[in-house]
């Protein structure tokens, strides 16, 4: 039993497929990337390049463009020692709830809208706390440090 469910195939069979699917993985990348753009998104590859183009190539939020923004190895490394694949640097941003998706975004900006749940309100929020401290000192400077 594994996580509650029985495995139907055996330690064997298991290795074999594990074995052949990194194998089909490393030959076929532009596959991959549709399966998971089509799983994740139900977008096609050629919607993405699509969208990058419309968008210049920048960040539908902060304005970056794809060349600027640092790029992170994805994923663990492989076994054979082979490199993973280059990340995309433009992600796709899209709502939870209706899966629709909105737009390409950098890391960051989609890190900070998942961080305030992709709530309006909440950003809205968060934009008036900074604008109205935009010139007020920093809480160390305005008072001293309470002693533990």
């Amino acid at each position: 039993m594994k996580a509650g469910r029985e495995l139907v195939s055996c330690a064997s069979c298991r290795e074999y497929a594990r074995a052949n699917n990194h194998k089909n993985r490393r030959a076929n990348p532009d596959k991959i990337r549709a399966d998971n753009l089509w799983s994740f998104y139900r977008i096609r590859p050629q919607e993405y390049d699509a969208r990058r183009v419309a968008q210049e190539f920048r960040c539908a939020i902060c304005g970056r463009h794809e060349s600027e923004l640092k790029v992170r190895s994805r994923g663990r490394p492989r076994l054979d020692g082979t490199p993973n694949s280059e990340p995309f640097r433009l992600v796709v941003d899209h709502c939870h709830n209706s899966r629709q998706v909105r737009g390409l975004l950098c890391g960051e900006c989609n890190i900070g809208l998942g961080a305030f749940q992709d709530s309006p309100e909440a950003l809205m929020a968060a934009a008036r706390y900074l604008l109205a401290r935009e010139d007020a000192p920093l809480v160390s400077e305005s008072r001293p440090a309470t002693e533990v």
